[in-house]
């Protein structure tokens, strides 16, 4: 009897202990970094030297934006690592956990310390991809590299731009007047990538121009691109990195503060010619629209809400959605979209 309750008790054990890591995969694939901490705190109370659980709120706290906290831990597993594939995951979170508070030789060191480690299909392919946005891919290595007050530059030498001191002076002059508004935090400078073409940037990124990674502070982008609307992404993203995004205020903040001073409601109501605009529902299917479309109405509606109040504005930028707007802004929302949707769909 004594030997089936040990025997019980080991199976019981073991199948708690893969519940657990189970819950743990599904919590990383939705993203659910609290949860994923959660269950790292279990396995730690019972063995405090869980090298996959030490692992796991590393790349937690690496997920939640919480750079400096992820760091210890991905380095207890760099030096404590009993299998490549965690070293492997260790060096790649460690070079974006460094590289996004500024520490970039020391992320340039975990890459290339990465490159050496033969790790699992999805962390080789997360070495790849990030090697490319965060530049240390040796395809960089014949960019020109400009640092500034608030942004890095690169770019590539064969890029045709007439004067590279206007492009920066244009950008470093949208940075400021962008984050006069925002009043952001940022835990380092912006790194912008300027691409010679479009399709030279598909073939090596895999997908197309412009584009930003604001929670490492990094712009991709093609030269005819307005001087703020990327900028404004990784800006207003750290004005609380715990925000909630929706596509209806993230890019019509882009919009608006793209720096070309252009007649927002008049491009919207250009593209109301041909489909009937409604604002909350732009908002809650926000997919079913296409770009063309969407960046001019979204623009033109930033800036309804901006003008109404700012100070509502800023909270709603922490949390776009809709629900969240009704909390902020109450009754007067609905109204607000009303009037909206009835001057923009108007042939006047």
């Amino acid at each position: 009897m004594k030997n089936l309750l040990a025997i019980l008790i080991v199976l019981f054990a073991a199948q708690t202990g893969f519940g657990q890591q189970s819950e743990m995969s599904i919590a990383f694939k939705n993203n659910d970094y609290q949860k994923v901490l959660e269950l790292c705190n279990i396995n730690l109370q019972s063995d405090s030297t869980d090298i996959n659980a030490i692992l796991g709120k590393g790349r937690a706290y690496t997920g939640l934006n919480e750079f400096k906290l992820a760091i210890p831990y991905l380095l207890k597993v760099k030096d404590g690592a009993t299998a490549n594939w965690q070293t492997s995951w260790a060096l790649i979170d460690l070079m974006s956990a460094y590289f996004s508070i500024g520490e970039v030789e020391k992320a340039k060191d975990c890459y290339n310390e990465a490159l050496k480690i033969k790790g699992t299909s999805n962390s080789t392919s997360s070495l790849k991809k990030l090697g490319l946005l965060f530049g240390f891919d040796s395809y960089f290595n014949k960019w020109e590299t400009v640092e500034k007050g608030n942004i890095i530059f690169h770019f590539q030498k064969t890029s045709s731009i007439s004067s590279l001191d206007n492009c920066m002076k244009e950008r470093e002059i949208a940075y400021s007047n962008i984050n006069d508004f925002f009043s952001s935090e940022m835990p380092k400078k912006i790194d912008f990538f300027v691409w010679k073409s479009n399709s030279e940037a598909e073939k090596i990124l895999g997908t197309s121009l412009g584009f930003s990674r604001p929670q490492n502070c990094i712009s991709h982008n093609r030269l005819n691109q307005t001087t703020g609307h990327e900028i404004t992404h990784c800006i207003s993203f750290w004005r609380d990195k715990d925000n909630v995004r929706t596509r209806l205020i993230n890019e019509g903040m882009g919009v608006y503060f793209d720096q070309t001073n252009s007649n927002r409601m008049v491009k919207a109501k250009e593209v109301a010619s041909d489909i009937k605009i409604d604002i909350k529902d732009m908002w809650v299917n926000e997919r079913e629209y296409p770009e063309q479309v969407y960046y001019p109405v979204a623009g033109a509606w930033v800036e309804v809400l901006i003008l109404y109040d700012k100070v509502k504005f800023l909270k709603l930028s922490k949390n776009q959605t809709y629900e969240n707007a009704l909390i902020i802004y109450g009754d007067e929302l609905n109204t607000m979209i009303e009037e909206f949707n009835n001057k923009v769909n108007s042939l006047k």
